[in-house]
């Protein structure tokens, strides 16, 4: 699988939006890729998405890990509990002919305690981090990942998404609609979906290692690979 290639796919379907959010969004991509290109072991590749991916300003990361897919025979499953977000997620899947895509409408929590499926990529993204009440966002991606780790196979991968760390600075205002940007400074050691997780699997590496780096200055996607049952 030419991981290169999936990546030139998706920027082809890129809308032609260039102003800084993008740019950013496809920067932190990049190196997405490179942290994951040495660690993609799988003959076939069954992915599961929380948070389902259907604006382009916003990465729509799953676009690249459905591709990734079904280059591999494999299935992507994406959940989340908006159904309106569902709709258009479906569509907009639809619209790229990616084939094996299956939603769901559910607490992504509850989903991937209950689901059956035996997947080796995860991307975790399914509550908006506020950077001024960051707590309940790192919560729900710890209680993600205790939902789904047991489930994994040795060599699987974890993504999680929109992490910050310390010394990070970020343009942030409350709502899509406010005109009034406030810069906020990270201060925290890591501030994000994966804070929790980064600092559980920080104390014990039995099972997980961080293969992704830790960049201040930059939205990180932290990517975990299983090492230990």
């Amino acid at each position: 699988m030419d991981l290169k290639e999936i990546f030139n796919w998706y920027r082809s379907f890129n809308p032609g939006v260039t102003y800084d959010g993008m740019n950013q969004r496809l920067n932190q991509l990049e190196k997405f890729f490179i942290s994951i290109k040495d660690h993609i072991n799988f003959d076939t590749i069954t992915c599961i998405e929380t948070g389902a991916s259907q604006n382009w300003n916003d990465g729509c990361v799953g676009v690249l890990l459905a591709k990734m897919c079904e280059k591999t025979g494999g299935n992507f499953y994406s959940v989340d509990i908006d159904n309106n977000i569902v709709d258009k997620s479906s569509l907009m899947y639809e619209n790229l002919k990616l084939k094996n895509v299956f939603h769901s409408t559910s607490d992504s929590v509850e989903y991937l305690k209950n689901i059956n499926i035996i997947p080796n990529i995860v991307h975790l993204d399914s509550m908006d981090l506020n950077l001024k009440d960051p707590f309940p966002c790192a919560i729900h991606g710890w209680e993600e990942f205790c939902a789904i780790e047991d489930k994994m196979p040795i060599n699987s991968l974890i993504i999680i998404d929109d992490n910050y760390f310390k010394g990070t600075w970020v343009e942030w205002k409350d709502n899509k609609a406010d005109t009034n940007w406030e810069k906020l400074t990270i201060e925290y050691p890591i501030v994000g979906k994966g804070a929790f997780v980064y600092h559980k699997l920080k104390e014990d590496q039995s099972k997980w290692i961080l293969v992704s780096k830790e960049e201040p200055g930059y939205n990180n996607k932290l990517v975990y690979k299983k090492i230990g049952l």
